[in-house]
């Protein structure tokens, strides 16, 4: 018995021990996974700071894709994440910023070592947290031109887009087909008689003209040479002297000149063709005079090339590289002015003088830039970015004068490094996000450089904005038309909606949006109210679903440039101003990742 009882005494002893270790363990995986899930809940805090600083950086970093990824947008980046708690190589933080899956995106991933006091237990003593971000930047459309010329090259048969860049003194009135420049604040009430006119106050009006950007590559080597055909306003008729008498035979004076008789004449075009009157001649940009109101004034021209700055979205503050004016001429009065005598050997006076035009800055004689591709600035060391090319009227370098210019500038611009202007030096120029020109197509099936739609853009909608079309002597059709190189369906836009003319509005929306034909395509275009409506002075609005699945050749200059096509009957003479905008619905910067 005595032995019996031992035996149960030791059984009872052994199990108060394993009850005392396996209590003992219990406690601490019971701590342990507490400790865990403060330590989780820590986590998350922590990874919610770093996820709202990489958005942050990603969107701060974003704005200044693609033209400067080293030295702006990855450091803007890393700034931003600093401001938001994160600073690169401090506490062992990690910041890195790359190029997204296209050009216009930036990713920025922060990883941020943590201690985990309670980890320790089980010997997690720490933790690496890593979050990304992937924002994406909706550049300015890109409008008119893929290459680094802009408008009609007279001097070269292999560059005729068949238009020139248009630009309107602000005495012209608008319905003319300048939206930007015409009708300005001191134009008379009449003048602005079209879409957007509320109380005779033209709300499209911009002081600031137009933009053209120039993109300089990584690399690019030589100067940054910007020229501009006939940079100003001199009076020879929208068909230099078709139907103008006056115009046509003081073109006609000046043909015959010799080279010998022109001072600083160069070149083996002769007078003869530089200086042609037929509306057929390559050299007939079209400058024309309208005598509106009370205007006594020629429109006067100022060319600004502006440096890169940190956007393209705002370049008027972008700073001024160089500078030039050109005083409106009127060769046929005397003065300049249009109640002077008719005088048809003005033109050829104008361009034997050997002393500089009065005005010009710098001094320039007139036939070193009547129909003469000038050179309005040199940059010797271009940098990697985009520059911007602005032109307006109603302002002056020097003195207080503002001129009340009416009629239309007609102009074309290249771009080249040193001496090469052909279009393998890789320089692109191209109307940014607003851009007025004069087509002087010919033929029954036109087509222009439009916008550049990028791979990025898919799934979204491209909105276009066409002022005073269809000036054409019958009516005709309009269609955009998708990038060659792309993958849409079919070869043409689905779904595409419009808005017709509903005569004159004042502000967005210009009607109600209807379905245009297949292709999108809409018919019945005329500056005439029979049969249809007129698009006289009228802005249409073109909705354009980019299909989900879209994809092009982003790589290529030329790729994913869509199109746009004027269809006339065969032998209808086109001579239209217009205004064309362009822009993409939705936020400019947004989160994609």
């Amino acid at each position: 018995m005595a032995r019996f009882l031992r035996r149960v005494r030791d059984r009872e002893g052994a199990d108060r021990g394993f009850y005392m270790v396996w209590m003992a363990l219990t406690l601490v995986t019971l701590t342990a996974f507490a400790g865990l899930g403060l330590e989780f809940s820590r986590w998350n805090n922590i990874s919610n700071r770093i996820q709202k600083a990489a958005d942050a950086a990603a969107l701060g970093g974003a704005v200044f894709m693609p033209e400067n990824v080293g030295n702006v947008a990855f450091t803007t980046a890393k700034s931003v994440a600093s401001k938001n708690g994160f600073t690169h190589g401090t506490n062992g933080v990690a910041i890195t910023t790359v190029a997204g899956a296209l050009p216009n995106q930036l990713k920025v991933t922060i990883s941020v070592p943590t201690n985990n006091p309670w980890g320790q237990i089980v010997n997690y003593g720490s933790t690496t947290i890593t979050r990304s971000a992937v924002a994406e930047y909706q550049l300015p459309q890109n409008l008119g031109s893929p290459e680094n010329v802009y408008g009609n090259d007279p001097e070269s048969s292999l560059t005729q887009p068949q238009f020139w860049g248009n630009l309107f003194g602000p005495s012209s009135s608008k319905n003319k087909g300048d939206a930007v420049q015409g009708a300005g604040p001191s134009a008379s009430s009449s003048l602005c008689n079209a879409d957007n006119c509320a109380s005779s106050i033209n709300k499209d009006y911009s002081a600031n003209g137009y933009f053209y950007g120039i993109d300089v590559p990584a690399g690019a080597t030589g100067a940054l040479n910007v020229e501009v055909f006939d940079p100003a306003f001199v009076h020879v008729g929208d068909r230099c002297g078709d139907g103008d008498a006056n115009a046509q035979n003081s073109l006609n004076q000046a043909a015959t000149l010799t080279a010998i008789q022109i001072p600083g004449y160069s070149g083996s075009i002769t007078p003869a063709v530089r200086y042609a009157s037929a509306g057929s001649s390559a050299f007939c940009t079209g400058d024309q005079y309208y005598a509106d109101g009370s205007n006594t004034a020629n429109p006067w021209t100022i060319w600004t090339l502006r440096e890169p700055d940190v956007t393209t979205w705002e370049p008027s503050n972008n700073p001024i590289v160089c500078q030039a004016e050109f005083p409106g001429v009127y060769p046929e009065r005397a003065n300049d002015l249009p109640n002077g005598a008719i005088d048809a050997t003005r033109l050829k006076t104008l361009l034997q003088q050997s002393t500089d035009y009065p005005g010009t800055n710098p001094a320039r004689t007139f036939a070193s830039f009547f129909r003469q591709w000038v050179q309005l600035c040199s940059v010797a060391n271009p940098v990697q970015g985009t520059y911007f090319l602005q032109v307006q009227t109603a302002t002056k370098i020097a003195g207080t004068a503002t001129p009340n210019g009416g009629g239309s500038n007609r102009y074309s611009i290249r771009v080249g490094l040193g001496a090469n202007f052909s279009s393998t030096n890789n320089l692109r120029l191209y109307g940014n996000s607003t851009m007025g020109i004069y087509a002087n197509a010919t033929g029954a099936d036109t087509r222009f450089y439009l916008t550049r739609v990028l791979p990025g853009e898919a799934g979204h909608t491209l909105i276009l904005n066409f002022f005073d079309t269809g000036d054409a002597s019958q009516p005709g059709a309009i269609a955009v038309l998708p990038p060659p190189d792309s993958n849409v369906s079919g070869g043409a836009f689905a779904n595409c909606e419009y808005t017709q003319p509903p005569g004159n509005s004042t502000g967005p929306p210009w009607g109600t949006f209807i379905a245009t034909g297949s292709g999108c395509q809409i018919s019945g275009v005329s500056s005439s109210s029979s049969p249809g409506p007129s698009y006289n002075g009228q802005w249409v609005m073109f909705q354009v679903p980019i299909p989900e699945t879209y994809d092009c050749d982003d790589t290529d200059p030329l790729g994913c440039w869509t199109r746009l096509r004027f269809t006339y009957p065969v032998g209808t003479s086109v001579n239209d101003t217009t205004t064309w905008m362009a822009f993409m619905l939705g936020d400019p910067v947004r989160l994609i990742q």
